[in-house]
């Protein structure tokens, strides 16, 4: 048998710049304890252990992203499709690992797990009277499972109990191996569940009286025909069920307040209604294929433009000649306020000149609503109102004093647009004027180290050694 026969397809897959809270989200929602990171072309990268996400969290690591906790592909052991299962159990028990992936021109095409290769080496075994006993033959890889295992025969005695299970429960297998267990017989159980229907429960979360939260698997054991005894494979996920509900509580915090800056609900609803894409560019004909859509996308954008800005305030930008913090922060909450989105679904290839409105419409519409509704400072609608507008577009009666601010404008508008849209990843180093921004974004336009000075408005992209003066546009999205 090769590994492909048995490997698991639905892949807990992230990019390098998924944040934990997404790690945590991936990993509860495919119900693994790992995920896989992979690069843009789909290759493997690294993995993300569910103890690597828990020590990020416990050092205030809140802001790294998979790329920076995760186990580099070149410490990584894997196997291939073809790769024996024999070849694939020695790797797993040797090694006292749970999973391997698999890869295939190393891009991951599924992954093994101790429980599955244990179930299917267990089922190979040759048939004999009593079938319960040909499990010993896996015992290498029942020691070094880091889940625990039990077994219980038709009579609910237990005939296997791995050492992780007897962390887990503070028991030993010397205490229970030929006892009829109390547990496993309960109406409730799951194990008695699937002695009875004959069809396996898997990823189902248990809770014990000590309110410890294990993720089990119950497979039944078939022999002849009949149902001989039940195997059940689990792992405590309590702190990873408390990490996740962390996470999601710290997420609602930020919500909340950022709402608090909001002048009142209708500024909330209308930035949480207005949708924005993620789509792949192709840069041979410039058209997208929208690969997702976020439905609350206008809301995101404003949060991680004031996220942008607030990492830019620590480095003390804002503590510059010329450029006021809390006019700044105005503007972005109301710069995309007037911004009317197309209807575009998942796998829709579209040309974005043509779907998309131009960038200066909606400013001008912000702008509007801005000073007529809110009644919002001029300095900050005329902000909003030109920050589509590349330096040779403004007018000639532009306010020199503002310029400085509306580069910055541009700048964190065109930095959380990439944040937003293509899950980019930015850095930044601030020296007097100018901003060197370290930008990857998966848009080839954008993948690039630029210096900016917000006095001057010069604009510089390294290139290798090369430094290319460049002429300034202003963001389009």
């Amino acid at each position: 048998m090769q590994a492909k026969e048995i490997m698991i397809t639905d892949l807990p897959l992230v990019t390098a710049s998924a944040s934990l809270t997404q790690l945590a989200q991936v990993m509860v929602a495919k119900n693994s304890s790992h995920v896989l990171v992979v690069a843009e072309d789909n290759k493997l990268l690294g993995l993300v252990a569910g103890m690597d996400l828990r020590k990020a969290l416990a050092e205030g690591k809140l802001n790294f992203s998979a790329e920076q906790i995760m186990t580099p592909r070149q410490k990584l052991l894997v196997a291939f499709p073809d790769t024996p299962l024999e070849e694939a159990a020695a790797v797993l028990s040797g090694k006292k690992i749970s999973q391997l992936p698999i890869v295939q021109n190393e891009v991951p095409v599924g992954y093994l797990h101790l429980n599955t290769v244990l179930e299917k080496t267990s089922q190979s075994a040759k048939k004999s009277r009593d079938q319960l006993e040909q499990f010993r033959q896996a015992a290498l890889l029942v020691e070094a499972m880091r889940e625990g295992l039990a077994v219980v025969d038709r009579d609910y005695r237990l005939r296997e109990f791995n050492p992780a299970a007897a962390e887990y429960s503070g028991l030993t297998a010397k205490q229970l191996l030929g006892r009829r267990s109390k547990l496993y017989f309960e109406d409730n159980s799951p194990v008695r569940r699937v002695m009875e229907t004959g069809e396996a429960l898997l990823n189902l979360e248990v809770k014990n009286s000590r309110e410890q939260v294990f993720m089990t698997n119950n497979v039944p054991i078939i022999v002849d025909g009949e149902i001989a005894g039940v195997m059940q494979t689990f792992s405590e996920i309590t702190e990873l069920k408390r990490l996740q509900q962390q996470l999601f509580n710290t997420k609602e915090e930020l919500d909340k307040a950022f709402a608090l800056t909001l002048p009142n609900s209708r500024v909330e609803y209308k930035l949480k209604s207005t949708p924005e894409y993620r789509d792949v560019f192709n840069a041979a004909n410039g058209l997208i294929e929208i690969t997702e859509v976020i439905e609350d996308g206008g809301y995101q954008h404003v949060v991680n433009a004031l996220k942008v800005a607030a990492d830019l305030n620590e480095k003390g930008l804002m503590g510059l000649l010329g450029i006021d913090k809390d006019i700044l922060v105005q503007a972005l909450i109301f710069h995309d306020l007037g911004k009317s989105q197309p209807v575009l679904n998942v796998g829709q290839i579209t040309d974005p000149k043509k779907a998309f409105e131009p960038g200066m419409m909606h400013a001008m519409r912000s702008a509007d609503i801005a000073e007529n509704y809110y009644q919002k400072p001029k300095d900050v609608v005329t902000l909003i109102r030109y920050h589509h507008h590349s330096a040779e577009q403004l007018p000639a009666d532009f306010p020199s004093h503002l310029l400085p601010m509306l580069r910055l404008l541009q700048v964190i508008d065109g930095l959380s647009a990439g944040l937003t849209r293509r899950n980019g990843r930015i850095g930044f180093r601030v020296n007097g004027s100018r901003v060197t921004i370290v930008e990857n974004n998966a848009h080839p336009a954008y993948n690039r180290t630029i210096e900016v000075d917000l006095y001057t408005g010069e604009d510089f992209v390294y290139n290798g050694i090369k430094l290319l003066k460049i002429k300034r546009e202003a963001a389009t999205t």
